[in-house]
């Protein structure tokens, strides 16, 4: 595979250690892990991770000030519908709001009977968000979180033309559910463990089951439009369609799963977990386990593999881009880059290339 045009350069930010929650000074370091990171505009990004953290940047990745979230639970996601309107969810089924921004959050109720762990969310607009987690956890809003449905397997109405017993399986409560997006109001894709892949056209009244011909588990999908989308998961698999899901092709990896038992770990390393996936436009990158990045620069058509600096090899957990490859990760440890066209800037300072 050729290398890309331009290569990916990051902003690291330095690991800080991280206050503890009744502290209000600014002077945060973060060396917790981050889950979850969203990009508010081309300098400004919100993350989230474990002791209910949250924390923003203004001047790409420079300084960050922690934000009150008024819990220690783990936060794994983060989203924004427009420039003031979000949500971040977590461990337990925890929800919450914000209105400014992420200046400053509120906790909502869960619909859920029971504490659930939400691992994503997925806010549409100002009012409508999307969230799903484990044990088939799938809640949603219409009014900014004035009221929250719970639309969990075994509620949800799933059409399925596979047999009775696979049917019967996806019903039910036992599935993980890894990430959620809608690209439009009426057109949205779950994915989780055993190939599951939902997809609804007309707002998330009703769900379809998609055949992807596999039952690995996908952790990560995004949609540069409608019928364009892309799905990444264990194994180092990533897929795409065309055709807004109905049929997919295998970019990378393989729709088998591959035994620890068969390989050793630097052959499991050729494969590595993928865990999220964005794509702007022509750009779009991949990030997973041990430093794993795949660069784009034809529009998610292929795939190019860059790797962090020895002493950077962290698993990340989520990438959020802007058009223009403007964007931020978030991982292990701190880890928070900042996505900026051709530069990188490591915790020393200096400024170097991605080792291709």
């Amino acid at each position: 595979m050729p290398l890309p045009a331009r290569g990916l350069w990051i902003l690291i930010v330095s690991s800080f250690a991280l206050l503890a929650p009744e502290s209000t000074s600014a002077a945060t370091r973060l060396k917790d892990n981050v889950y979850g990171v969203a990009t508010v505009g081309p300098d400004a990004a919100v993350v989230v991770g474990t002791f209910g953290s949250i924390l923003a940047t203004s001047d790409a990745g420079k300084t960050w000030e922690r934000r009150d979230s008024g819990t220690t639970e783990p936060i794994f996601s983060v989203d924004l519908g427009d420039a003031q309107h979000g949500w971040a969810v977590g461990a337990s089924g925890l929800i919450l709001r914000t209105t400014d921004g992420g200046k400053t959050w509120t906790r909502q109720k869960s619909p859920l009977p029971e504490p659930r762990h939400l691992f994503k969310v997925d806010a549409i607009d100002a009012n409508t968000a999307w969230a799903v987690g484990d044990w088939g956890a799938i809640v949603s809003t219409s009014d900014g979180g004035a009221t929250w449905k719970d639309r969990s397997l075994g509620i949800l109405t799933v059409k399925t033309e596979e047999t009775p017993d696979r049917a019967t399986m996806l019903l039910t409560e036992d599935v993980i559910l890894n990430d959620v997006q809608f690209p439009d109001a009426q057109h949205g894709f779950i994915v989780g463990e055993f190939g599951t892949l939902l997809a609804t056209a007309d707002g998330g009244a009703t769900w379809a089951r998609r055949d992807l011909g596999t039952d690995q588990t996908i952790f990560g999908l995004t949609f540069a439009t409608r019928e364009r989308g892309w799905l990444v998961g264990i194994d180092g698999m990533v897929m795409r369609t065309t055709d807004g899901g109905v049929t997919w092709d295998m970019q990378l990896g393989s729709r088998e799963r591959q035994m620890l038992d068969d390989v050793d770990f630097l052959a499991a390393m050729d494969n590595p977990g993928l865990y999220a996936i964005a794509v702007e436009g022509k750009y779009g990158v991949i990030v997973g386990d041990a430093g794993t990045l795949f660069v784009s620069n034809d529009g998610g058509d292929s795939w190019t593999r860059e790797q962090l600096p020895d002493d950077q090899l962290v698993w990340m957990r989520d990438v959020s881009l802007l058009p223009g490859s403007r964007g931020f990760l978030a991982g292990a440890n701190g880890f928070v880059g900042v996505v900026d066209n051709d530069k990188i800037k490591l915790p020393t300072g200096e400024s170097a290339t991605v080792p291709r």
